[in-house]
C-alpha cells in the first residue's frame, strides 16, 4: 500500500461539500503518514485540537470513504498525536488485531477460510501424531484406514485448526473436490429449517454429493434423535462412496453414551486421537510464532513466565498473549516481568495460584530449612540441601506443572532422570510432602 494514497484522498475530500477551507488547509493538509502498510493507515495530527476533530465521527468518516476511494479496499484507518510513538505502535496492533478477527470469520462456499494451515499449526508432542494423521488424510483422502477421522479432546486444543487445516489442504491439491465444513449445531439448524420449508432434498444433496465432510463438535447430536438418524445415514452414503469425513468432539467415541450406539460404533471404524493440552514447549513455541508477526518483542524471562502459567488450553494462550500485546504497545520500552504477572494475574487459576516462579519457590523452600537460596540449585550434596532440593523440584513439578527436563535446567542442568529421583524420594516420603504442602500455604 502506497504512501501516497493519503494525498490522493486529500484530493478527493478538498471537493467534499462537507469539508471547510479551514479544517482542510488547517487540519487535515498539515497530517502526516506514520504507518502505511498491510491495509492499515495510521495518521499524525498536528496537535491535540486536529486530532479530537479527526477522530470524531463526522471527520473520521470523511477521511475514511476517501481514503477507500483511493485504495479500493477496506483500509483500517486511525489517528495519533505527532510524535506519540507509542500511540502509533498501539495502533497498529489493534488494527492488525481487527483484521485478523475479521479474516478469521470470512468464510467461502466451503465454510473455510485460509487462515487455518498445516504450515501455521504449531506441533508439540502433545499433537504430533494427530497432526501427522492429518496430514495424511489430507494427502489421500477417502482412505478406508482413516475413514473417519476422529478428533477429541478439550476445548481450545486446537482440534478445529486441524480439522480446517486438512480442508484447505484438500482444496489446494485437489481443486475439483467438493469439501464443506460445518459445525454440529449449524448441520441440526441445517435439517430444522428444511423441515420446516419441507426441503429435505435439498439438504441432503448438499451434505451427500460432497467429497469431503468437515463437521465440528458432533456431541451436539446428543438428545436429537431425528437429526442422529439423519446423519448416520449420511454418513454412510458417503462412508460407502470412499469420501472422507473428520469429526470433532470432546469425548472419545466410546463415552458418548447419549448417542445412537450406531454412529459410535461407526466412529470408531477408522482412526481417532486424543489431542491432549499443550506442554511447555508447544506453548513457547506458539508464543514465538505469533511474535513473528508483531512489531514488539519479549523477554525469554516473560515468556516462560506465560508458558509456565497458562497450561489450559491454547485459547486461552492466545488470549494472555493479546492482552500483554495491548499493554505492551502503551508502555515504555519491554515490559518487566513484576509487570506481566499483575497484568495476567486475572487470568490464572484461583486454585493453583500459578503466578508463582520457579525463582520465588526456591526461595521460600531455602527460607523454610533456613538454607542459602543459591545452594539448592549448587552441586552441593549434603543431606539437608539434597532434601531441600528435592522438595523445591517435587513442588515445581506437581505445582507448576514444569517438564523434568525443565526443571533439571533451572536446578543447575541436572538430567531429567536427577529430577525424577528426586521428586520421586518426596513422593514416599510422607514428612516430605506434608514439608512440602507446609511451603505452598506459607507461599500462596
Amino acid at each position: 500500500m502506497d504512501k501516497t494514497i493519503w494525498e490522493q484522498a486529500l484530493n478527493l475530500i478538498k471537493f467534499d461539500p462537507g469539508i471547510d477551507k479551514f479544517t482542510y488547509d488547517s487540519v487535515l493538509k498539515p497530517m502526516k503518514v506514520a504507518y502505511c502498510e498491510d491495509n492499515v493507515l495510521v495518521l499524525e495530527a498536528k496537535d491535540d485540537y486536529c486530532l479530537t476533530l479527526a477522530k470524531g465521527e463526522s471527520l473520521g468518516k470523511i477521511i475514511s470513504t476517501a481514503i477507500r476511494s483511493a485504495t479500493n479496499r477496506d483500509v483500517k484507518v486511525s489517528f495519533v498525536k505527532a510524535g506519540d510513538n507509542n500511540a502509533i505502535t498501539a495502533s497498529v496492533n489493534s488494527s492488525k488485531k481487527v483484521i485478523r478477527e475479521e479474516n478469521s470469520l470470512k468464510t467461502t462456499p466451503t465454510g473455510l477460510n485460509g487462515d487455518f494451515t498445516f504450515a501455521n499449526f504449531v506441533v508439540g508432542d502433545c499433537n504430533r501424531f494427530a497432526h501427522a494423521s492429518a496430514v495424511s488424510v489430507a494427502d489421500k483422502p477417502g482412505q478406508k484406514q482413516r475413514n473417519p477421522f476422529f478428533l477429541w479432546g478439550n476445548s481450545g486444543l486446537g482440534k478445529t485448526h486441524l480439522m480446517k487445516a486438512i480442508g484447505n489442504s484438500i482444496i489446494a491439491n485437489y481443486p475439483k473436490k467438493k469439501v464443506i465444513y460445518t459445525t454440529c449445531e449449524a448441520f441440526v439448524n441445517d435439517f430444522v429449517a428444511c423441515g420446516i420449508n419441507n426441503s429435505y432434498e435439498a439438504f441432503r444433496k448438499k451434505y451427500r454429493t460432497v467429497d469431503v465432510l468437515l463437521i465440528d463438535d458432533i456431541q451436539f447430536l446428543i438428545k436429537k434423535e431425528v437429526v442422529q438418524t439423519e446423519f448416520f445415514n449420511t454418513f454412510e452414503t458417503l462412508i460407502d462412496a470412499g469420501k472422507q469425513i473428520v469429526i470433532t468432539c470432546d469425548k472419545a467415541p466410546s463415552n458418548l453414551v447419549e448417542l445412537d450406539n450406531r454412529l459410535t460404533s461407526r466412529f470408531q471404524d477408522g482412526i481417532m486421537f486424543d489431542v491432549q493440552p499443550p506442554d511447555f514447549e508447544t506453548r513457547k513455541a506458539i508464543i514465538l510464532k505469533k511474535l513473528e508477526g508483531e512489531q514488539f518483542s519479549l523477554s525469554d524471562e516473560v515468556i516462560d513466565y506465560i508458558c509456565e502459567n497458562i497450561t489450559t488450553n491454547i485459547r486461552q494462550l492466545n488470549g494472555a498473549f493479546n492482552t500483554i500485546s495491548s499493554y505492551v504497545a502503551l508502555a515504555s520500552g519491554e515490559l518487566s516481568l513484576e509487570e506481566v504477572q499483575k497484568i495476567l494475574l486475572p487470568m490464572l487459576s484461583p486454585d493453583k495460584k500459578k503466578y508463582l516462579t520457579p525463582e520465588i519457590i526456591i526461595n521460600a523452600v531455602a527460607k523454610y530449612y533456613d538454607l542459602p537460596a543459591e545452594k539448592i540449585t549448587s552441586n552441593l550434596r549434603s543431606a539437608d540441601i539434597s532434601t531441600a532440593r528435592n522438595v523445591a523440584m517435587y513442588i515445581c513439578r506437581d505445582y507448576l506443572e514444569l517438564k523434568l527436563q525443565k526443571i533439571g535446567d533451572i536446578f543447575g542442568g541436572r538430567k531429567h532422570t536427577t529430577v525424577m529421583h528426586g521428586c520421586n524420594n518426596v513422593d514416599e516420603d510422607p514428612e516430605l510432602k506434608k514439608e512440602a504442602d507446609e511451603i505452598i500455604k506459607l507461599i500462596t
